[in-house]
């Protein structure tokens, strides 16, 4: 019925139209007429609902005045540019626009029918299960899959904004930068982000792909001992960046810190007692001289045996060396039974508890000395 809308005679209002044309438009189609947050610019602004509708007739569902995409390309026509990427967004190319947006308006930006995850999951189903873990990718977390994916096309595969690390650089900048004069992880410097980490989600602190145990050696399978006898205990729990910045560092083999101030982190008692007693040179200066990081084929993470490791700096063939052992030989002694290796008050850094003949060097008391 024709005054439904119009007024026979004369109206105040151009086309004879009984009242502005959306508030006309609403009195039927309340739905679409709604208060959004986000409404739809053409709703609101020029020929309102006639700017894509007919009033009257139209060969398209429901009164359109064209078809989508070439509707929505007469106002934007930047967006269809994305027609011509490497990568086109399957709804995109088919110009299904209103699978992933409300003509009319909606509550969240580029008015989205829902939040961007949610409308991503309405066909990525399987992806919302992928990404159920206990470390979520903040963009995830949040439901901004376009801060990494351009919903219409792009020029990388999955629809990636950029190639590789320089997607990650736009929020992970600062990290990015790599340390000069120092020693930089080869994945890290070549920008292979998605070596070590997944893009979404993780069962693994830091997003890392798989356990640190199972990751790290996955490339470096030479540091551990063929028949280790004894384990550094950050490494059997494949705690590797404990020691390690999985990334870059200003010191070598990207290690957090030099020895022996990188062990003490750790060693704190040792540290206390290096502080306060005594401390042996070779502890004082290099854990390492003595000590494996990762593993070791003999006890104490030690580098060889213990009489080989203490004759590089202790020559037990000479004189001085067999008085003071009563001529004991070297190669059945456990030395660290009487000497302690780190630090001790004693001159000849013998461990505190002492047998009394010992301490006295009356060996005579006990032994046969010849």
């Amino acid at each position: 019925m024709c005054l439904c809308c119009h007024v026979p005679h004369t109206a105040a209002l151009p086309n004879l139209v009984v009242r502005d044309g959306n508030q006309l438009c609403v009195e039927c189609h309340d739905k679409e007429g709604r208060h959004v947050a986000k409404p739809h610019g053409a709703v609101t602004s020029g020929k309102g609902c006639l700017s894509c509708h007919a009033p009257h007739a139209a060969k398209q569902k429901p009164l359109l005045v064209a078809t989508p995409p070439d509707l929505c390309a007469t106002c934007h026509a930047k967006s269809m540019d994305a027609q011509k990427a490497k990568v086109v967004h399957a709804p995109f190319a088919s110009g299904d626009c209103t699978s992933c947006h409300d003509p009319h308006g909606s509550e969240v930006p580029a008015i989205l029918k829902d939040r961007s995850d949610k409308v991503c999951f309405s066909c990525h189903a399987d992806k919302e299960m992928d990404f159920q873990k206990s470390v979520v990718h903040a963009p995830v977390q949040n439901g901004d899959c376009v801060s990494c994916h351009n919903p219409h096309g792009a020029q990388e595969a999955k629809l990636l904004r950029k190639a590789g690390a320089a997607l990650c650089a736009d929020c992970h900048g600062d990290l990015m930068k790599e340390a000069v004069g120092g020693s930089n992880h080869p994945p890290f410097q070549s920008g292979d982000c998605l070596t070590c980490h997944d893009p979404h989600a993780s069962s693994q602190v830091g997003m890392t792909v798989s356990a640190q145990s199972e990751l790290c050696l996955g490339c470096h399978g030479d540091v551990a001992a063929a028949k280790p006898a004894s384990k550094h205990a950050p490494f059997a729990a494949g705690e590797c960046s404990k020691c390690h910045n999985p990334h870059k560092s200003a010191l070598a083999k990207l290690r957090l810190a030099d020895s022996p101030d990188l062990c003490l982190t750790c060693h704190k008692p040792l540290k206390d007692r290096m502080a306060s007693e005594h401390p042996h040179p070779p502890a004082a200066a290099d854990c390492l001289r003595c000590h494996r990081p990762h593993d070791a084929e003999v006890r104490h993470l030690l580098v060889k045996t213990m009489q080989p490791l203490c004759g590089e700096c202790h020559d037990a063939k000479s004189a001085s060396f067999s008085k003071a052992h009563i001529g004991i030989d070297a190669a059945v002694m456990d030395c660290m039974k009487c000497h302690d290796p780190h630090a001790s008050n004693d001159p000849k850094f013998l461990q505190p508890q002492v047998h009394p003949p010992f301490a006295g060097r009356s060996c005579d008391d006990c032994h046969v000395v010849k």
